[in-house]
């Protein structure tokens, strides 16, 4: 990727900019925040919603709203969204009554090109009809997306936008071990099957991707497949998926989703299965390899699913779910690689969360609520920072996600 006669900053779609240059956007303002601090703060929800409610977000840059991923919600007649300019939970009505079914989507894609969020395909992947968010009026739009009723249910989990491609790539779980998959054309707005090849015979095998920007690849995030010898990408450039030997240990179910740390251009992994091992991993995306990482922290069983990158701290914040009562949680100090344990000092219940998204208006992750969803609070990490954060960089491909 050519770094000459480039902007500083890239727009949405990631288009005629300096990587360099974001590096260097990014230390400046990082610099400006050493010790700056940080705090896990609750919120009033203020709205009745269901339990298990919701699994991952998206953030809307032209709206500067959090779309909750609609799960335990999906069946109910409204949903919900965070507005970031108040910090309110706000309740609105999708059009579709209940006629959708619960457990529809896992996760979210925003598509820049188009001003849209596509709910990732889930239980509701069955159905002849999916969904996505149209940021220009804040409708949800039902599309046919022209393959019937055939698609394997619990197909997808999150995804990536493929900027140079235009094209989201659904991550494949319950879909994994059939022969085709399935993208987003955000040219057209149609639903693309492609045949894959890896030869994978397992399903549960992959949860949300990773874009990388310097090798213009999506990383799907290992779940079932952690223990096979191979994992995959998609190579942006061809649109092939590319099968590549980790050489990693990797426990069952091993990861659910990961962050990128520009810095350090590596792509961080999210602590599933692996969350109790002495060794996570992350891949370095200068060379493509899978590489070991002593963590020292005490985990439980299952402790994250997602992870969330902080532009202010250079850190990369793992979204607790089994860890979530426990004392202390963990965030990747992309600076030097250690994980540091922090604690919570709040209230949450087991399985709280699933997924994360940055507000850059506001400096905060917001942790999108899964057990949580029905309780009176919610919480985001406050970061003690003054800095504005470009709300275009943060809508990227390279953050915007579950």
């Amino acid at each position: 990727m050519s770094h000459i006669n480039k902007k500083r900053l890239p727009s949405t779609r990631m288009n005629d900019f300096s990587f360099v240059s974001v590096v260097d956007y990014l230390q400046q303002i990082q610099g400006e925040n050493v010790g700056a601090g940080f705090e896990v703060n609750q919120f009033l929800c203020g709205n009745t919603v269901s339990g298990a409610g919701y699994l991952g977000g998206v953030y809307s840059p032209t709206q500067n709203r959090i779309y909750l991923c609609p799960y335990g919600q999906s069946s109910v007649a409204i949903w919900h969204y965070i507005n970031c300019d108040t910090g309110a939970v706000v309740a609105y009505t999708h059009g579709f009554g209940t006629t959708i079914i619960t457990g529809a989507y896992y996760g979210g894609v925003y598509s820049p090109t188009q001003n849209r969020i596509y709910f990732t395909p889930y239980s509701i992947s069955l159905a002849a009809q999916w969904h996505y968010l149209d940021c220009n009026t804040g409708m949800v739009v039902a599309y046919t997306h022209g393959f019937g009723t055939s698609t394997p249910g619990l197909a997808y989990i999150s995804g990536a936008y493929s900027p140079i491609q235009n094209r989201i790539y659904f991550a494949p779980y319950g879909i994994s071990a059939t022969a085709q998959w399935h993208y987003v054309d955000c040219n057209t707005g149609a639903i693309v099957a492609y045949t894959h090849g890896t030869g994978i015979a397992m399903a549960s095998s992959y949860y949300s991707g990773v874009y990388s920007p310097t090798q213009d690849r999506v990383y799907f995030m290992p779940f079932a497949q952690s223990t096979s010898a191979n994992w995959h990408y998609v190579d942006c450039a061809t649109g092939a998926i590319v099968a590549y030997t980790h050489g990693a240990t990797a426990a069952a179910n091993a990861y659910a989703g990961g962050a990128y740390s520009p810095n350090q251009n590596r792509i961080y992994l999210a602590p599933r299965g692996q969350a109790p091992s002495a060794q996570w991993h992350y891949i370095d995306c200068n060379t493509g390899a899978v590489v070991a990482y002593t963590h020292g922290a005490t985990a439980v069983a299952n402790a994250y699913a997602g992870a969330v990158y902080s532009p202010t701290q250079n850190r990369i914040f793992f979204v607790p779910i089994n860890q979530s009562d426990s004392g202390v949680w963990h965030y990747l100090d992309c600076n030097t690689g250690a994980v540091v344990a922090y604690a919570r000092k709040v209230t949450v219940l087991v399985s709280a969360y699933v997924g994360g998204v940055y507000s850059p208006t506001q400096n905060r992750i917001y942790l999108m609520p899964y057990q949580q969803s029905n309780q009176t609070y919610w919480h985001y990490i406050q970061e003690f920072s003054n800095s504005k954060v470009s709300p275009s960089l943060m809508a990227s491909a390279m953050f915007n996600k579950l």
